[in-house]
């Protein structure tokens, strides 16, 4: 999603630290992480980074920090018709299909992770016109992955004022949880609106684009996979 637009030259610097492969620690040293990785203070590569850091929850114990710059590579490769403008501008809705399409590839080929992902979009052709509803709807859906023993998760778009594809964990009765690449933690669910309209005239409230969101599932890995 888009970001303050940078100068010229940082788009250079952003792509070389993607491509620079010294950087990466050695896969056994990092199987263990649990805090997401952070995007720049300056960037748009949100969502980006909630896909590589959705990884980390679904493959807990076998997705490292190699595997994070691998996927990170495999990601870049899928939308590079849009760099370097991706790197202030964001990812729309259509180029985080072309990265899941690609995500869901790696994860067929990292053979160490697994499993697979299944990604799907049950609110992109419906309008929901309370907020209620759809935290109501996939608070439920993440439920019943944790009664089912299923890892869940959903990467969502909040619009006004942030601009911003983010990791939902879970949701309560009141909040709702994140592992996300600006180190957002937790927000109230009454802090959401699906009108843009009730975000620009309150202080403090966030425009929820439910259409614009993935609902990602751990799936078992092929049984012909090798």
């Amino acid at each position: 999603m888009k970001q303050r637009e940078p100068k010229a030259a940082t788009s250079a610097v952003a792509f070389k630290a993607v491509s620079d492969r010294k950087a990466v620690p050695d896969r056994k040293m990092s199987a263990s992480r649990r805090t997401p990785y952070l995007q720049g203070q300056i960037d748009g590569l949100c969502g980006l980074y909630a896909i590589v850091n959705a990884f980390q929850l679904m493959f807990p114990g076998t997705f490292t920090d190699e595997d994070a710059w691998e996927l990170m590579v495999s990601l870049c490769d899928a939308i590079s018709p849009k760099f370097p403008a991706v790197i202030w501008k964001g990812a729309g809705v259509e180029d985080m299909v072309a990265l899941f399409k690609a995500a869901s590839q790696y994860a067929l080929e990292a053979k160490h992770l697994k499993g697979t992902i299944e990604v799907t979009r049950p609110f992109a052709n419906r309008r929901i016109d309370r907020v209620q509803d759809f935290w109501g709807e996939l608070g439920a859906w993440l439920e019943d992955g944790v009664r089912r023993g299923e890892k869940r998760l959903a990467l969502i778009g909040i619009g006004y004022p942030d601009n911003h594809w983010t990791i939902v964990t879970h949701i309560g009765a009141r909040s709702v949880t994140f592992f996300d690449s600006w180190e957002l933690k937790r927000l109230a669910l009454r802090q959401f609106t699906v009108s843009n309209d009730v975000a620009k005239s309150n202080g403090g409230m966030h425009k929820l684009d439910t259409r614009q969101s993935f609902l990602i599932a751990r799936k078992a890995a092929p049984s012909l996979r090798r």
